[in-house]
C-alpha cells in the first residue's frame, strides 16, 4: 500500500492502519478497507456519534487519551495514524 504522492507506508504504518481498521470494524460492524488519504468522516460516513464512539475505542485498544484539540485536527486517516503514533511515543 502506497500513499498517493509515492511516499511509501512504512510496516509500521502498515501495521497500525490494519489495526486501526479493526477497531473502527467493531464499532460499525462492517468491514472497512482503510487508506491514509480517506477522509475519516466524508469517505467512511461516520456521524458524530460514532466519531466519538470510534475515539472511545482507539483509547482503549492503544491505551492512550486524545484531546479534544488533537481529534479537531483529525481529518484523513494518515492524521490520524500521526495523531495515534505521536500520543503512543509520548506516553
Amino acid at each position: 500500500m502506497a500513499f498517493r504522492q509515492g511516499n511509501e507506508m512504512s510496516e509500521d504504518q502498515a501495521a497500525l492502519i490494519d489495526e486501526i481498521s479493526e477497531v473502527l470494524e467493531g464499532v460499525l460492524s462492517r468491514r472497512i478497507e482503510l487508506k491514509p488519504e480517506m477522509n475519516i468522516v466524508n469517505d467512511l460516513g461516520l456521524d458524530s456519534i460514532a466519531v466519538m464512539n470510534f475515539t472511545m475505542a482507539l483509547e482503549d485498544k492503544f491505551d492512550i487519551s486524545i484531546p479534544l484539540h488533537d481529534m479537531a485536527s483529525v481529518v484523513t486517516v494518515q492524521d490520524l495514524l500521526r495523531t495515534i503514533e505521536t500520543l503512543r511515543s509520548d506516553a
